[in-house]
């Protein structure tokens, strides 16, 4: 039964009193508990308490500054006018009649009275956050208080009582509209809370404005005009995150949430709000996307009666105003869907899976192995022994994937790329049920208009490409999953290019090195080519499809009906375009969601591997009962197949000094490991004292009396680890400053003289991992941050290997057994027994994967096992003591680089070492300078730096004609459809027009003007044929031109994209060493990752739309020449401010987008940093203080993107409200004026619609092409640094074959403006002799050497090899014809024979014969190599070496295709010095400089390679220069070059030094505790050579 008109008005008004009445209840509820009793003692008390949430709390100040009195009072006052406007409407109707509105108007009366009730809660309310809410309730009754009235206007109006038309009652009507209006409007604007603080900065107003506010986006307002007036923004600009986005908040909800659910499951658990949000605002978008088309249909409708006597004018103006408040209403819910999407959902999700990802870094198993070769057979032959290595070594690539998984960089690569493609598909999957949505609206539209068959007809179409589209969405997401395989592979290899930087340089592998990177990022580029050839068949299919799909739908249609209607063609093209963009969306977003899928089972992975269990049962000391200990690994191995220490059985002595000792590789860094917690226990049980948990030790409180803490745990590693941060930091490591305890730390670790050198004394910067101090500093301020610890139990492994006898022996005086060691338990491992046994409780002896000896040092000397090692020590022992009391003697810690600069150049008193005084002092210079960043505009020289590496200009001008084509045929075939239909019949134009209006850009530009002209073309019908063959042709060449011109842009992208990688490699391998350790590894690896991610994957496309919508632009501007001049004022005017808005945007979009690709990279420097050192935060129990620093950095670049989004957003409210400010002025223009009828006033307002569009989307193009150029920016910005000179001179073929050096008056610095430290150096190196080289700290050895490999170059003098100045040649030539092997040995990962010949040049027999030569391996009588561990330094003490059953492990240099992990982190310290030693001896370079490089091997193992050294590199092979730091080392060398300040003291053969009475060399010797020995082989005329030959004999 039908309801009447009148019936609808009263259920109106009813059903609005009653939504008014519902809304007032919480005004209710506040009043009534405003007045109790509790209330009102509660206010009295809380007059004071300034106003704070979990978000931050306010200040006096921000609580002055708030105030919402004038919008309340407002309010207040617009209740009272309303209330006595809607009392007069009902008086009058009461008196005049009718009867039918009597009610409805009476209806009005009562509710303004519940409005009443609302402005009086809004006064007696005194929470700003509850005043907030009852504002929103206001709005929404005010907004029911507005509808109401029109809803039974316009059901009363036509057919209502004439009294109602009356100019009182309009009056009255129209005054009550506007001031429920600006009710509402007043009701918005009451601000939230007052601006709240969190670490001294402003939150985020997004919770503090007003509904408005947040609605329109206006709160970054402010921030805009900073970044305009400031010229640039910085991080500290930004303001805090609140907290529903703050990484930890984001962290606890989803480790919450993934305790019981799928990491899938987890997220949208955890962010089931947003998601909720999301897909709620997506459906209702949907229906409200065809309102704007409702609207227009209306005015044409009511266009169409004008002239008639049923056109109504008040009809017009009706729907003139709906299409502005439809348009409003549609932008406001699409704007804030875009926002919800970003803030609620992506950015959430993103950040969450990062701090996810660093926390269970924390927690995970330490692992550091590789898998174990497969080779365990031993070949027969030479032959079979190189057939059988490579074999061996390729089925180790099988397994790639799963060693890229467990490298560090893989790790980081979770949060660098997964985590980003997740929330890319989270951000935009709720477009696969609105296009869903749209395409069953879309099919019910047109089943109605051109039947079910020929709609079916077109389908058939999409069944046909269905299966092509499937095929081809399942390879596009194929060639994406080997993408980010081989992504993964890039990232690890130039992480250890990076790594080992230093080393390819000297050896000058940069060439072999980059091709080695540019084979895999070739390799990369054609998975990235073919992922893109795959999409351009996906676009393709996506474009032919609709195409297709619409011409057999109208050709079938035509064909029944004999022709086509212009109304028919234009509204089933404008929903065959609906059909086109959802088409369009599906297949994108299901495989984005794939690759989605794909990156969640990575991350999922990480998180399911095991973590660090709690292996040790607390107790009151260190002890070991019957246990087997393993390095953890992350998988189920046989015990069997792994090094594990058995049958351990120790107990340290509580608060005793207790000494491990055992030959290289016998598993002392294990037995430590285990202590910390970081092994596998197999069998037994491992006492430890239980740490307190960090919150529970109250550091803060601490005083000197309880600053010992006897189960906390410190750690010395035996690679020491030290962050990026000043000396003073790394010492204090997060505990309070206690000047008296840090002046002795400094004392006992030696450090008082190197703070007086440095620039800044302890405040001086450290670069990542301690680059800028020599090997001795890091061991000192690794110990010396354990010394100030508040640990009882210090774990020390391999202390004294990198410091001199003086040092180590003030060491272990000072600290280790002195005031600050004593009364604690002290664990250490070391090689120097003999300095420690006096004063050891407790000595431990290793050997082959057990304990030999372990007991009380005094016991142990009883012992004929024991013997050797205390005959071994005793002289070294007497040597240290003799030493101590001469205080003179060789200091091994040579300067490195940087601390050579610091010593020449800015030498000063420190303050530190003689007092807490820091005031005077000036700023600390930074090692490691903060990134740099642009400001402005993108340059002009960076975009011609793209274009240019992209293709030539001919090429260009071909991409742009393409482009230009594209648009004119979608022109043209619009135009070719208008001719077809132009003879159709007039009564279908309105619907036409509707339809123009609806279609896609492309379509209606000139269609529309020429059916305004209607032109009719006689015997259209008649000529079917040619029309759809016409119509078909254009769009087959449309699908061709549109695909080809991605063919080619992403073409172009690619070779862009190799070119500007290779640039950059090219520039980062042939950087200034200075360059390469002051910029932080994680800088460059963010240019090599994520900005070429941006390069490789986006900037192609985006060149491509941005020159698409510029192209579109102008196209709308030439078909505005043919519309009335007035419109095209309009359209100027809007131009000119959506420009203004445009331009205020890019202001601060820009500066933020830089911000936030710089705040990536400290994520990624950060997480690498903490896994490396991942053992000391553990040990040290700083897990979460690193967490909250992680948090920091992730909050950063949250902050970054939040606001870099909120610009968007701004700008794009903003631009959709200008164009429906335009929509809404060109339909009142066209109804306003009389002249213009439906036809034009159709084309008028799908060209006001169109515009808008075309404008907004050209300049966001624009605005994202900008913010993408940052990556090209960031990139040309390193590849354009300032690199080494590689010019010069060939060197003859075989130079040098003499090895014959020359130093001439050389005089070098650092840079020009700093002191020269060598000055006017002068000596000779004879061909095939050893010179070995002296002096203290500073004297300059190192910048002989940086010199002689010119990575110096010098001022003034020569230096000539073999006669030829070496500063005339390559440099290139230079490096690869000398050798070096540093003191920080440096390994790849792959396989020993990739780090022995990284280039295939030399053969297997080769390769082993130089494992023998360094001890490494042995041979049986019979050639064969023995595979178990009966030589020194040969037991593999990390990683999954097998065992034999007898519990004998293997040895892994048995096998040439045995694994090498991530930096040789599988091998002991000693293993890898070795492994450098036998690299050395197999090139067999005619120069070599030595730089002592077994400070890290036993003594037995030390004096083995030494007769390696002096035997390979001996008389008549090789000229060796070796910086000595024992006298015993080089005092049998053929010259002696002792320096001092960078020059020559003397020089000659140690017998005629001796002879130079009062000499440097003389006295060191006389001085030294070796004295006799030395003068023996000096003066006995027997050298160390002729003894090694008669010991071989």
């Amino acid at each position: 039964m039908a309801i009447s008109k009148e019936t609808g008005a009263l259920i109106a008004g009813a059903l609005g009193l009653t939504i008014v009445a519902v809304s007032t209840t919480p005004a209710l509820i506040s009043i009534a508990t405003r007045f109790s009793p509790k209330a009102r003692r509660g206010v009295s008390e809380a007059v004071e308490i300034l106003y704070e949430d979990q978000d931050g709390a306010a200040t006096s100040e921000s609580v002055k500054a708030f105030t919402d009195r004038l919008q309340r009072a407002s309010i207040a006052a617009l209740t009272v006018i309303g209330f006595f406007t809607s009392l007069a409407i009902a008086l009058l109707t009461t008196k005049r009649g009718p009867e039918s509105y009597l009610i409805e108007a009476w209806l009005q009366v009562g509710i303004w009275g519940f409005h009443a009730i609302h402005a009086v809660a809004l006064f007696v309310e005194p929470s700003p956050k509850k005043r907030f809410a009852l504002g929103g309730h206001g709005f929404i009754s005010s907004i029911v208080t507005v509808a109401v009235p029109c809803i039974e206007a316009v059901l009363l109006w036509s057919h209502g009582p004439h009294e109602l038309r009356n100019k009182e009652f309009i009056a009255l009507f129209c005054t009550h509209i506007a001031v429920a209006l600006i009710r509402a409007l007043l009701s918005a604007t009451l601000p939230r809370r007052p601006d709240v603080f969190r670490n001294g900065k402003i939150v985020d107003r997004e919770r503090t404005t007003s509904i408005i506010g947040r609605y329109a986006f206006f709160w970054v307002d402010p921030l805009l005009t900073f970044a305009i007036k400031n010229r640039g923004l910085s991080i500290s600009d930004l303001h805090e995150l609140n907290s529903q986005i703050r990484s930890r908040n984001l962290r606890e909800k989803l480790e919450k949430a993934k305790e019981s659910h799928r990491l899938w499951k987890a997220i949208i658990v955890a962010n089931a709000g947003g998601i909720t949000q999301q897909f709620t605002l997506a459906t209702v978008i949907s229906v409200l996307s065809f309102s704007p088309q409702i609207a227009l249909l209306g005015i044409l409708r009511s266009l169409e009666a004008r002239g008639t006597e049923s056109w109504d004018s008040y009809v017009s103006w009706f729907w003139v105003l709906a299409l502005g408040v439809l348009m409003v209403i549609t932008t406001g819910f699409e704007q804030w869907l875009f926002w919800i999407i970003q803030s609620r959902v992506g950015l959430p999700i993103a950040e969450g899976l990062a701090a996810v990802t660093f926390a269970k870094s924390m927690r995970r198993k330490d692992v550091k192995h590789t898998k174990k070769s497969t080779e365990t057979k031993q070949p027969d032959s030479e032959d079979q022994e190189q057939e059988s290595d490579r074999d061996g070594a390729e089925k180790q690539e099988d397994d790639d994937d799963s060693d890229e998984q467990k490298s560090r960089q893989s790790t980081v690569n979770l949060v660098a790329v997964d985590s980003k493609r997740i929330w890319d598909f989270s951000t935009y999957c709720y477009m696969i049920p609105q296009a869903i949505l749209k395409l069953l609206v879309a099919c019910g539209f047109l089943s109605r208009l051109i039947g079910w068959r020929s709609l079916l007809s077109g389908l058939a179409v999409t069944v046909v490409v269905t299966p092509v589209n499937i095929i081809a969405s399942k390879k596009y997401t194929s060639t994406q999953t080997e993408l980010m395989k081989y992504r993964d592979q890039k990232m690890a290899v130039v992480n250890e290019v990076l790594m080992g930087i230093r080393q390819i340089k000297f050896s000058a592998l940069e060439a072999q090195w980059h091709a080695k990177v540019s084979a895999i990022r070739n390799i990369e580029l054609g998975a990235q080519w073919a992922a893109f050839l795959w999409d351009v068949v996906l676009l393709s299919i996506w474009i032919l499809g609709p195409i297709m799909l619409s011409a057999v739908s109208l050709a079938v249609y035509a064909w029944i009906h004999g022709g086509l209607t212009a109304s028919v063609a234009f509204t089933a093209m404008a929903l065959f375009g609906a059909l086109e963009s959802s088409l369009a969306v599906l297949p994108e977003m299901i495989a984005n969601g794939l690759e989605a899928w794909v990156s969640l089972a990575r991350i999922e992975k990480y998180l399911d591997s095991p973590e660090k269990k709690t292996t040790t049962v607390p107790a009151d000391h260190v002890a070991f009962e019957e246990t087997a200990v393993a390095w953890p690994t992350d998988e189920e191995v046989d015990p069997e197949d792994r090094f594990v220490l058995r049958n351990v059985n120790l107990s340290f002595p509580p608060k005793g000094f207790s000494v491990i000792a055992g030959k290289t590789g016998s598993g002392k860094s294990l037995l430590l490991a285990s202590i910390l917690g970081e092994c596998d226990i197999l069998e037994g049980t491992l006492k430890v004292p239980v740490p307190p948990a960090l919150e529970d030790r109250f550091d803060d409180s601490a005083t000197p009396a309880n600053w010992i803490i006897d189960s906390a745990i410190a750690y010395v590693a035996q690679i020491p680890w030290i962050e990026n941060a000043s000396i003073k930091d790394n010492i204090l490591f997060g505990l309070p400053y206690d000047a008296q305890r840090y002046r002795k730390v400094l004392f006992a670790c030696a450090l008082e003289k190197d703070l007086d050198m440095l620039p800044d004394g302890d405040l001086t910067d450290i670069g990542a991992n301690g680059i800028n101090l020599s090997g001795g500093q890091r061991w000192r301020i690794s110990f010396a941050r354990a010394l100030y610890s508040r640990a009882g139990i210090l774990v020390m492994d391999d202390l004294f290997s990198a410091l001199d006898a003086h040092t180590g022996r003030h060491l272990y005086e000072h600290a280790v057994t002195g005031e600050l060691g004593t009364g604690r338990t002290r664990i250490l491992v070391t090689h120097h027994v003999g300095l420690c046994l006096p004063r050891t409780d407790y000595l431990v002896v290793l050997e082959d994967g057990t304990v030999k000896q372990a007991g009380n040092a005094s016991d142990l000397k009883e012992s004929d096992d024991f013997a050797e090692v205390l005959t071994q020590e005793h002289e070294e022992e007497t040597i240290d003591q003799v030493a101590e009391e001469n205080g003179d003697i060789l200091d091994m810690e040579e300067t490195t680089l940087q601390k050579v600069i610091s010593n020449r150049s800015q030498r000063r008193e420190s303050t530190t070492a003689n007092g807490d005084n820091d005031l005077g002092r000036p700023t600390p210079r930074k090692f490691v300078e903060d990134e740099k960043r642009e400001t402005g505009s993108i340059k002009l020289a960076v975009y011609k730096a793209y274009f240019k590496t992209a293709g030539p200009i001919p090429f260009w001008i071909f991409v742009v004609l393409l482009y230009v084509s594209y648009v004119v045929f979608i022109i043209g075939r619009s135009w070719w459809v208008n001719v077809w239909t132009s003879s159709s019949s007039t009564k279908s134009r309105a619907q036409g027009y509707l339809s123009v209006a609806q279609s896609q850009p492309e379509q209606h530009i000139l269609m529309a003007h020429q059916t305004a002209k209607a032109t009719n073309l006689a015997g259209a019908d008649d000529d079917l044929l040619l029309y759809l063959g016409v119509y078909i042709g254009l769009s087959i060449v449309i699908c061709i031109v549109g695909s080809l011109r991605y063919y080619f842009i992403l073409g172009a992208g690619i070779r862009a994209s190799r070119n500007l990688f290779q640039n950059l490699a090219y520039a980062v391998l042939r950087a200034p060493l200075r360059w390469l350790d002051t910029v932080p590894v994680g800088r460059i690896l963010n240019r090599f990752t994520a900005d070429f991610h941006m390069i490789d994957s986006r900037l192609g496309y985006d060149i491509g739309l941005t020159a698409y919508r510029m192209l579109d632009v102008l196209g709308v501007i030439v078909a505005g020449v043919l519309v009335s001049p007035l419109v095209m004022l309009f359209a100027a005017l809007l131009l000119g401010v959506c420009l203004r808005f445009a331009l205020r945007y890019l202001a601060g979009a820009r500066e933020v987008k830089r911000l936030e690709s710089n705040a990536k990279s400290p994520i990624y420097e950060q997480f690498g940093s903490a896994l490396i050192g991942l053992g000391t935060i553990r040990a040290f129990g700083k897990t979460s203080t690193y967490l909250e620093r992680m948090y920091a950095k992730i909050d950063a670049h949250c902050q970054a993107w939040w606001y870099l989004w909120l610009f968007n957003r701004w700008l794009s409210w903003r631009m959709n409200i200008v164009g429906a400010l335009f929509a809404t002025i060109t339909a009142a223009l066209v109804v306003s004026i009389p002249s213009i009828n439906a036809s034009l006033a159709g084309f008028a307002l799908s060209f006001a619609l169109q515009y808008t569009v075309s404008i907004s989307m050209a300049l966001r193009m624009y605005s994202n092409l900008e913010l993408d150029m940052n990556a090209v920016e960031r990139v040309t910005e390193y590849s354009n640094i300032a690199i080494e000179d590689q010019g010069g001179d060939d060197a003859p073929a075989a130079w040098p074959t003499e090895g014959r050096v020359e130093v001439e008056d050389l005089v070098v610095g650092y840079a020009p403006d700093l002191p020269p430290v060598l000055k006017g150096l002068t000596f000779t190196v004879e061909t095939n002799q050893r010179v070995g080289v002296v002096g203290r700290t500073g004297a300059g050895k190192s910048s002989l050497t940086l010199a002689l490999f010119r990575f110096l170059e010098a001022r003034e003098g020569h230096i000539y090899i073999d006669g030829i100045d070496v500063s005339k040649i390559k440099l290139h030539d230079l490096r690869s014809r000398l050798a070096i092997i540093p003191q920080d040995p440096v390994l790849f990962s792959g396989t020993i024979r990739t780090n022995l010949d990284p280039f295939d040049q030399y053969g297997d027999g080769e390769l082993y014969d130089a494992l023998e030569r360094v001890h490494l391996i042995s041979r049986n009588a019979d050639g064969t190599i023995i595979s178990s561990t009966n030589t020194p330094g040969t037991t593999t003490p990390v990683g999954t070496a097998p065992s034999s059953m007898t519990g004998k492990n293997a040895n892994i240099f048995a096998s040439l295709s045995s694994p090498i992990s991530e930096g040789g982190l599988n091998l002991s310290q000693g293993q890898r010095q070795l492994l450098c030693l036998a690299r050395a001896i197999v090139s067999r370079p005619k120069v070599m400089v030595l730089d002592e490089a077994t400070s890290a091997v036993d003594m037995s193992t030390d004096a083995l390679i030494q007769q390696s050294i002096r035997s390979e590199f001996g008389r008549n092979s090789t000229s060796l220069l070796v910086i000595a730091h024992r006298l015993s080392t080089i005092v049998d060398f053929d010259r002696i070059l002792v320096m001092d300040a960078g020059k020559a003291v003397e020089f000659g053969s140690p017998r005629e030094l001796m002879e130079i009475e009062g000499g440097v060399f003389r006295s060191l010797v006389e001085d030294s505790g070796e004295r006799r020995v030395l003068e023996d082989i000096i003066f006995g005329g027997q050298s160390r050579e002729q003894e090694d030959g008669e010991n071989a004999e």
